[in-house]
């Protein structure tokens, strides 16, 4: 009787050569399927060129003016109380000379574009404002 007993404790805690033939096929279509996800998912890079940005024409930068674009970002950002406006100790960014002075000795780029303690206080401009400033800057700064 402790035979049986035995024999029918190990029938049932260990597994059947079918459970495992099962489990064996269970585990090999799991690791089919990984596989099968991962090389779908994948996307073969190599030999693809990222899509370039379409060039920036020449005369892009003809038509950024001081007064009709630089001065009202300027106006609206940097000539502001307690900031650069007029008779402020930190320049006076209403007029085009107080804003070439600033322009002249680099404080401007290093401040606006290059982000040496960014400006405007309120947060960095906006790219496409930048690039324009930066148009204007490579130009010379002129005052037109």
């Amino acid at each position: 009787m402790q035979n049986h007993r035995k024999h029918e404790l190990a029938t049932k805690f260990l597994p059947k050569q079918n459970n495992l033939s099962f489990m064996n096929k269970i585990s090999f279509s799991l690791k089919a399927l990984c596989l099968a996800v991962l090389l779908v998912s994948c996307e073969n890079k190599i030999g693809k060129l990222e899509p370039k940005a379409p060039p920036v024409p020449a005369n892009a930068c003809d038509s950024v003016k001081f007064s009709t674009y630089i001065h009202p970002v300027i106006i609206a950002n940097c000539a502001q109380s307690g900031c650069h406006n007029s008779g402020s100790p930190n320049g006076d960014y209403t007029t085009y000379a107080g804003v070439s002075a600033k322009v002249s000795n680099g404080s401007f780029k290093n401040r606006v574009i290059s982000g040496g303690s960014p400006m405007p206080a309120s947060g960095r401009l906006a790219q496409a404002k930048l690039d324009s400033i930066q148009c204007w800057l490579d130009k010379g700064a002129p005052n037109n």
